[in-house]
């Protein structure tokens, strides 16, 4: 009979106790996790440049940035440069961070528009070692280096796509 008692009411309860602690961890676990995605699309223009539709996708752990069209702003839609540099930065409590480049050497023509690029990685890392969130970048910027192949003069530009209006 005591064998009996033990299979019918020590046996459920352990078993109930057991799931409960599961579920309890289960919970906290679920909870800690952060699970933020941050999307921007963003455009502007300097005096020379428009950049459209530049992406910067932010997620736990990984950092997408890019597929944006860079036109050059001429009559004609036709300008050929010597060397091209694009530049996709960003401020980072306090901090310059590059978060993307692309580069030609040798002669580019913008007949239309071309592809800035992309790449995918981790994002930078806090002061404390951990990936950051949206709430940590100051500033988004784009810079334009080129020599243009009819005047031969070296030109900068920065576009100003974002700016976090308070930091708390």
């Amino acid at each position: 009979m005591r064998k009996h008692l033990v299979h019918k009411i020590v046996y459920p309860v352990l078993i109930f106790i057991i799931c409960v602690l599961l579920a309890i961890v289960i919970y906290l676990n679920h909870r800690n996790a952060t699970n933020d995605f941050y999307h921007l699309r963003l455009s502007g223009e300097s005096p020379h440049w428009e950049l459209d539709g530049y992406q910067v996708d932010l997620t736990s752990g990984i950092l997408n940035s890019g597929n944006g069209k860079l036109r050059f702003k001429t009559r004609g839609n036709d300008y050929t440069t010597n060397y091209f540099v694009f530049e996709m930065n960003a401020v980072i409590n306090k901090k310059d961070i590059t978060l993307q480049s692309k580069a030609v050497s040798g002669s580019e023509d913008f007949k239309n528009e071309i592809d800035t690029g992309a790449i995918e990685g981790p994002p930078p890392i806090t002061k404390d070692g951990k990936s950051i969130t949206f709430k940590d970048i100051d500033k988004i910027y784009a810079v334009i280096h080129w020599e243009g192949q009819d005047d031969g003069i070296a030109h900068k530009e920065i576009i100003d796509l974002y700016e976090l209006a308070n930091k708390n």
